[in-house]
Parts: structure tokens; sequence; C-alpha cells
């Protein structure tokens, strides 16, 4: 990674929501993971988000969303449990 993107990536940041609540994270923070998905939990005062990178974890994900399509689906809670979050 280049020091002037790094720089970039590293610097504080404010965020806002839309009127339904959703954030955009920066490209530049998105490209450092390779994954679409990210925990979050409150600690205190504080928003933490860290990237969901598990073995398999999107494919199944994916696998899921097709089959809930077709009408057989997993339970998130089931998906959630299998991959220990």
């Amino acid at each position: 990674m280049n020091t002037d993107l790094l720089t970039f990536v590293q610097m504080p940041k404010i965020l806002q929501a839309t009127s339904r609540g959703q954030v955009t994270l920066p490209k530049a923070w998105r490209d450092q993971y390779k994954t679409q998905y990210f925990t979050t939990e409150v600690q205190g005062a504080t928003l933490v988000i860290k990237p969901l990178i598990q073995e398999n974890f999107e494919d199944s994900v994916e696998s899921a969303w097709s089959e809930y399509k077709k009408g057989d689906y997993i339970a998130s809670e089931e998906l959630m449990k299998k991959y220990g979050l």
C-alpha cells in the first residue's frame, strides 16, 4: 500500500448516516479486506466494525440466499452458530 493511501486509510473520518440509518465505509477501507460482510458491536460509546473473514462464509451466505429465494433456507441463527458468530 502506498504511503498516501496508508495515510488516508488511517485518518479519522466523519461518516454520515442516511435517513435509513445506513453508513458507507470509505472504499479504501473496504478494499483492504476480501469480504463484503462486517460485524458490529457496541463497546460503551464506541461502535466497532470488523470485517467478517471466515473460510467459506461468503459462499455459505450466497448459497443460503439462493436457497431462500427457492423457498428452502437456513435460518440466520443456524448460519451464525455454524460460524461462531
